[in-house]
């Protein structure tokens, strides 16, 4: 798969896919997002200051292009979401955590190289079919 995706210089906030994407969550729109999706969400708690994070981000940009129809990634900056942080115990960051009907199903601490992360959250990813990549069955 090629990277269809274009990241704003220096910014780990917001990256448009062509068709996954990487959007910022903040307090007010959070529990909407997650109560409401009909995919889990893998949320990336991380912070401007964290190296580990800005080398963090570009695999979540991939991932999420590679999973477009089986998940959706999210951000929450800390440090613009201190209560977010807080209620979900987040100590160490980047810390990323997956949420199925509303409720964390998995919690990874640490930056994680794509295939690593691919493994980790193996069981939540639909496999793509060729009806999906072309938009007609090649059965």
């Amino acid at each position: 798969m090629t990277n269809n995706y274009s990241r704003v210089e220096g910014s780990a906030k917001r990256v448009y896919l062509s068709d996954g994407f990487v959007l910022p969550l903040d307090e007010k729109s959070f529990d909407h997002e997650i109560s409401t999706s009909s995919v889990p969400v893998l949320v990336d708690f991380w912070a401007s200051w964290c190296g580990p994070c800005s080398l963090q981000a570009p695999i979540l940009d991939q991932f999420a292009a590679d999973n477009p129809k089986s998940l959706k990634v999210r951000k929450v900056e800390i440090d613009e979401a201190p209560f977010l942080a807080e209620r979900f115990e987040i100590t160490n960051v980047p810390t990323m955590l997956l949420f199925v009907n509303g409720k964390v199903a998995e919690t990874i601490v640490g930056a994680r190289p794509l295939d690593v992360l691919q493994k980790d959250l193996k069981s939540y990813i639909q496999p793509e079919t060729k009806e999906d990549d072309h938009g007609e069955h090649l059965g």
